[in-house]
């Protein structure tokens, strides 16, 4: 009840408005309790996997356009990494003998997981529960008395797994190491689960939703629950599966090759199942696939029959197939957006292609190569990595080279795409790793056509001058020779013209 002396204030209680405060002054304590851990769990997903997604559409909602400078670059311990994914303010690769996170405003190391070795692949990350996971192929050891490398940067901290240095997993008949799928908790990096293949595991994991999906040397196809790592199903595909699989509209895709019969597939099985749905084997010989992508029910990919081809994604029917100039790498793979498929073949050709009928909208050859890196789409360009070394850019609609960076030892691997940064692994001997670009406020874009695309004016400029130049070298010897030389036939007026009058 309000006071009647008129000096003193009135003050009322409106309960509506109290629960309002105390509400916003939990939400405001419960936000402050654990933003420390999002922070070290690493926060949003800017690039969860191999060409950024599930479906491997190479493609990102925002990322720095060219021209392009160099922003940090971090160096292995332990020789090449793999291609990076983003998670929050760190990127994330996997070396031989670890697992490196550097911080993307600096390129410092953050942190490290021991690795029980074997081949690089893509890691995955994905959310199960309220829990961010790291997901990876571990081992096997090429030598089974080495261990995995502990020792850390001084300015890094260091997570070492349960399993991390054991024994390595063996075969189902015990006759040989085999590869694991392991998945760490990126907010303290302890291990989650291990799961053992049946062989060898290079292809990089693939997460949708809450299963992962890998595949081994074998041919082995596995679908695996992201929280508990139990195996969901198997599947056999052809033989060596060297990409992560691609997955879409309920579906598995599956490339893989047998260089023994000289033959490659892609299989398509049912993503919850693991029934085979189709398969689809090139011709005899083209055993060099690239990885799969998949968008509006078509899977693209690149044999080594020089074909790329567009299957449809429910029954592999060939929807379209384009020309390129050689085969494929089987670490590279298509990017796919509305109304373009950009690909690029070993010998550094990057094609623009109508998803729709397959029509080639423009090629640009580099003459370079191209084995571990895939195109991807920022804004209105194409980038894509080059063995030399080189980060090139190209106009989307034309194909004109419109940034490239300097060469340097070592290739630019699978590129990641962040709002801010450009994040590749860099290979060679020399200072191998992870390298970043950021936009250029201060560079410039060029306009350099494909040496295969033929301009009309120089052209016809060419011919006129090569005609002169031919004709001076065949008129001018001839006609000096015929003022010297008589000719080899006389008609006979010619005699008698030459002869003169007659003597009496």
């Amino acid at each position: 009840m309000c006071a009647r002396d008129p000096r003193m204030a009135c003050l009322r209680t409106n309960p509506v408005r109290s629960s309002l405060r105390a509400a916003l002054a939990a939400l405001s304590l419960v936000c402050l309790v654990t933003a420390p851990a999002l922070a070290q769990a690493g926060g949003g997903v800017a690039w969860s996997q191999f060409q950024g997604g599930p479906a491997h559409l190479g493609t990102a909602p925002s990322a720095p356009l060219p021209p392009y400078r160099e922003r940090w670059r971090f160096e292995s311990p332990d020789g090449p990494v793999s291609g990076p994914v983003v998670v929050g303010d760190t990127a994330i690769a996997v070396g031989e003998h670890a697992v490196y996170a550097v911080a993307l405003e600096t390129g410092d190391l953050v942190w490290q997981v021991a690795r029980n070795g074997g081949p690089l692949s893509m890691p995955a990350v994905g959310t199960t529960g309220d829990r961010q996971v790291l997901v990876y192929l571990d081992g096997p050891l090429e030598d089974e008395n080495a261990s995995p490398s502990t020792s850390p940067s001084p300015s890094a901290s260091v997570a070492v797994s349960p399993s991390a240095g054991a024994s390595p997993s063996v075969a189902g008949d015990g006759t040989a190491p085999v590869s694991d799928l392991v998945a760490i908790d990126l907010l303290d990096r302890v291990e989650v689960w291990r799961t053992g293949l049946q062989d060898t595991g290079r292809s990089g994991v693939a997460i949708d939703g809450d299963r992962a999906y890998v595949a081994d040397d074998g041919g082995h196809v596995f679908a695996v629950e992201l929280a508990t790592g139990a195996v969901v199903w198997t599947a056999q595909a052809l033989g060596r599966v060297d990409a992560p699989p691609a997955v879409a509209d309920g579906s598995v895709y599956v490339v893989s090759r047998d260089p023994d019969q000289q033959k490659a597939q892609v299989l398509a099985l049912d993503a919850e199942t693991g029934e085979r749905r189709w398969s689809f084997t090139p011709p005899s010989g083209a055993v060099a696939v690239s990885a799969a992508s998949v968008a509006d029910g078509t899977v693209v990919f690149g044999a080594a029959d020089r074909l790329v081809r567009g299957l449809v994604s429910t029954d592999g029917a060939v929807r379209w197939d384009a020309l390129s100039l050689t085969l494929f790498s089987p670490a590279s793979g298509p990017a796919i957006r509305s109304g373009a498929v950009a690909v690029a073949d070993a010998s550094a050709g990057v094609y623009d292609i109508d998803p729709r009928d397959g029509s080639r909208k423009w090629d640009h050859q580099m003459n370079d190569l191209v084995v571990r890196s895939s195109p991807v789409f920022v804004g209105s360009y194409v980038l894509i990595g080059l063995n030399d070394g080189r980060l090139v850019a190209f106009d989307a609609d034309t194909g004109d080279l419109v940034f490239e960076t300097a060469a340097s030892k070592g290739l630019i691997g699978q590129i990641a795409l962040t709002p801010n940064l450009i994040v590749a692994p860099k290979g060679g001997l020399s200072r191998p790793g992870l390298i970043a670009f950021e936009h250029d406020p201060e560079g410039a874009l060029v306009r350099i056509p494909s040496p295969t695309v033929p301009d009309l004016g120089r052209l016809l400029g060419g011919f006129a001058v090569a005609f002169l130049i031919a004709g001076a070298a065949i008129l001018v010897p001839f006609r000096l020779l015929r003022a010297r030389i008589a000719p080899a036939f006389i008609r006979e007026e010619d005699e008698d013209m030459n002869a003169g009058p007659e003597e009496p």
